[in-house]
């Protein structure tokens, strides 16, 4: 029988990290369904849904924390049954201000409307070299969130409180 298992992994970064955690998986005829990979100052951070045999989890589990360096956690998981239909982009730039994330996040936990994913950034504006802040959300919500204009009236009124500019498309 096939379980979901989510393996999130962090450590000092260094050259065959991914090679190291992804060698193991095939290992174990296990299969990667969703990932997120990235280098946070110096520290390697990952996060993987994996599809693996149940018989084969104890001795995954085992073999993945000998890895040197790294911290390993592993969650068993079931498949989502929620039956959202709506999914929607979000992206807000604008002036690095404290709370923005804050703000929004709230604002989505008042509306019933969940944060499937967030990817953050600071990069300079092209000509003034000042911080820019850019949030890429995606967010998933049983109503139309295009077409309702109260909705979208509040994200432009957080936004204009904080400096930043949002745009909403249907995903």
């Amino acid at each position: 029988m096939k379980n979901k298992l989510i393996i999130s992994a962090s450590g000092p970064d260094r050259n065959g990290i991914v090679s190291e955690i992804s060698s193991i998986i095939n290992n174990y005829n296990a299969n990667i369904e969703t990932s997120r990979m990235i280098r946070l100052g110096e520290q390697f951070t990952t996060l993987i849904l994996i599809h693996i045999d149940s018989k084969h989890i104890d001795n995954f589990k085992f073999d993945l924390e000998n890895i040197k360096n790294l911290n390993i956690d592993t969650i068993l998981t079931k498949s989502s049954e929620k039956q959202t239909s709506n999914y929607f982009q979000l992206f807000i730039n604008g002036a690095d201000n404290e709370g923005i994330v804050y703000a929004f996040s709230k604002y989505f936990e008042e509306k019933s409307v969940n944060i499937e994913e967030i990817n953050t950034s600071i990069e300079n504006a092209p000509m003034s070299a000042s911080p820019l802040f850019m949030m890429h959300l995606i967010i998933s919500s049983n109503d139309n969130l295009t077409k309702d204009k109260t909705f979208i009236d509040s994200l432009n009124k957080i936004a204009d409180r904080l400096g930043v500019g949002v745009d909403l498309d249907k995903n």
